[in-house]
């Protein structure tokens, strides 16, 4: 045991970059949408780490280069509206590009390392979310959807898909006959994420198994495709339906202990899950069966929540005052956190959110139209290249969830898709040691005036 143990802190040693990123990423899940002074002070760190490392950066260009112009974007319309860089997004989401670069730097061993922590603490959220219902319900009496340490249902909901998708990734290595890794992840984070009752989520699930089902295609024939999409779905039923137990058990009765057995359930369902699967395999018409029961248990879902459906005539409404904005001011847009205050006064329905839920439109409104037609060109592009099936599910699942809600904004999920599905790949350039080097510093220069100016200002 002691030398396992060494062994591990000896690779932490040997891949200090990876492990840097995946601190970072638990930092960054419990800021929520941000506090600067703690975004900054991050970054500087990890900016010493950047500049510390000798690796140069391997950096995919059509996702670094628009994220820094849409960072500056930010700053430009920050400025505008307030007079200074800080009072807005661009000090935030300047940790965006400064996590893409770092990625960048992460290869080889050191790149599972890094996929593999960043699941590990998508499935610690997941389970801590799971003890926090739990602790509810049988000591407090009282539960609602679980919001987890994101402190939102919808965006805790949306960090479990993208956990779920990447963990794929081990059931898949299993399938081929390799090790199942950390595939036991999967039905903690279908359980969990049912029970936020986020039905933008699961709309990105389906997402996410459509991007999945789409990757093998291109190298199964229709037989084999068909089969492999029954067994997704067979498991995203099991799981989800275990969890929407749990919650109406804990939330929907007289008795919240009454969620305690159904817990032990959960337990044996992630036990036997590996069993499951191989069974789904051997079975074939037994999957497309359980699958096929996946529509009750989408109808349970959205009986447990009915007021989904006028939540999301809601959302195309904020959608359209969104566009009534979007020519207002091209360049630099209305300024960031204005659209609130215009939304407020311009004698329609008011929406009571902070952001429009559809993040190019609420860019494009606030931060002006080059900022929001850089982040699209940057979401395209991480849709498009290169990946692991996994990596290209969870990149769908994030991209779908930004079009009709607000998770863009939460830092630690943007991030999780950037540590993630990120690093180098055989398209990304090599900016050499130098700008590697240049890029640091500058990202280190914007936080630390950043820091500056929230401690000044006090």
């Amino acid at each position: 045991m002691l030398r396992r143990i060494g062994r591990g802190l000896d690779s932490l040693i040997d891949h200090y970059v990876a492990a840097a990123v995946v601190l970072a990423l638990f930092i960054l899940s419990l800021v929520g949408v941000g506090d600067v002074a703690a975004v900054s002070l991050l970054g500087l760190l990890l900016c010493v780490v950047g500049l510390g490392q000798a690796q140069p950066a391997r950096a995919d260009l059509w996702i670094l280069v628009p994220l820094l112009i849409y960072d500056l974007a930010c700053m430009a319309s920050a400025l505008r509206t307030y007079g200074n860089i800080v009072d807005g997004y661009g000090a935030l989401h300047g940790i965006f590009p400064l996590l893409c670069l770092l990625s960048a730097c992460v290869e080889g061993e050191g790149r599972r390392l890094l996929k593999g922590g960043c699941l590990l603490w998508a499935g610690t959220a997941a389970a801590a979310g799971i003890g926090q219902f739990a602790f509810q319900a049988v000591v407090q009496g009282r539960v609602g959807r679980m919001s987890g340490v994101l402190g939102n249902p919808n965006a805790m909901g949306i960090f479990l898909v993208m956990g779920w998708a990447l963990s794929t990734g081990w059931d898949q290595s299993e399938e081929e006959g390799g090790t199942a890794g950390l595939s036991f992840l999967g039905p903690l984070f279908l359980m969990a994420a049912a029970m936020t009752l986020s039905m933008g989520s699961f709309l990105a699930m389906a997402a996410g198994i459509g991007a999945l089902v789409w990757e093998r295609k291109r190298t199964a024939p229709w037989r084999e495709t068909f089969r492999y999409a029954c067994r997704l779905l067979a498991k995203a039923s099991l799981g989800v339906g275990t969890g929407l137990l749990i919650y109406l058990a804990g939330a929907r009765t007289g008795a919240p202990w009454s969620c305690l057995p159904l817990l032990l359930y959960g337990g044996a369902v992630i036990a036997s899950w590996r069993t499951f699967g191989r069974f789904l395999e051997a079975k074939p018409r037994m999957a497309a069966l359980i699958a096929g029961m996946g529509a009750l248990v989408a109808l349970t879902a959205v009986a447990a929540r009915p007021s989904s459906v006028a939540t999301f005539t809601e959302r195309l409404e904020m959608m359209g005052s969104g566009l009534s904005y979007l020519t207002a001011e091209p360049l630099f847009g209305v300024g960031p956190f204005q659209w609130r205050l215009l939304d407020l006064n311009d004698g329609g329905k008011y929406f009571n959110t902070w952001h429009i839920h559809n993040v190019p439109i609420h860019i494009g409104v606030e931060m002006g139209w080059i900022g929001m037609a850089t982040i699209v060109l940057a979401g395209l592009r991480a849709l498009t290249r290169r990946q692991e099936p996994a990596e290209r599910a969870m990149t769908a699942a994030f991209l779908f969830h930004n079009m009709i809600d607000t998770s863009f904004f939460y830092l630690g999920i943007t991030a999780l898709a950037l540590t993630a599905a990120g690093g180098p790949r055989e398209e990304g350039r090599g900016l050499g040691s130098r700008g590697t080097k240049l890029l640091f510093a500058l990202l280190a220069a914007l936080f630390a005036y950043s820091l500056y100016h929230t401690i000044a200002l006090g």
